[in-house]
């Protein structure tokens, strides 16, 4: 026990090494919140990439005057591809086949008490809807943090005016 006490005091006034110590506690410090901020910016991007995706297909199939085969399969290439033919891809992994695209169609007026819910020259309102689900590739980080996979899902709405 003395023989540590001499080591302890030896060191006691000498400030030599010290940046290199607070350096070994806060670099990894460091590293780890910027690898954090990284992959989580990684993860927004790639939302935000799959929203205007779903954006870009509701609006062409809100305004498509063809067939609704054609119509979609144009569509769910532009959610994807950024083309309604070919185009290079939004997010890797993110194929035209995992685009939703879904005709609804809502009373315009309430029949029971004559209230008109949409503006519409007919009876109805027709609305698609365009939906997605993307699993993220994890590369690691996020699992380290106790996280599972992430799937981003996404849909937009937009009222037909084309049909």
């Amino acid at each position: 026990m003395t023989k540590l006490r001499q080591i302890i005091r030896r060191f006691q006034g000498d400030e030599r090494g010290v940046a290199l110590v607070e350096a070994a506690i806060t670099i990894p410090l460091v590293l780890l919140l910027s690898a954090g901020v990284f992959e989580f910016s990684k993860v927004l991007n790639t939302r935000l990439l799959l929203a205007a995706g779903v954006e870009d297909a509701a609006r062409y199939m809100a305004r498509c005057s063809s067939d609704w085969n054609t119509c979609v399969t144009r569509a769910q290439n532009l959610a994807a591809n950024g083309a309604v033919s070919s185009g290079s891809e939004r997010v890797a992994g993110w194929l035209p086949e995992a685009v939703n695209i879904t005709p609804t169609s809502f009373v315009a007026t309430d029949v029971s008490t004559g209230t008109q819910l949409y503006l519409s020259n007919k009876s109805t309102v027709d609305v698609v809807t365009v939906s997605t689900s993307y699993s993220y590739p994890d590369v690691g980080f996020l699992s380290y943090l106790g996280f599972g996979a992430l799937t981003l899902s996404v849909s937009h709405q937009e009222r037909v005016i084309g049909w």
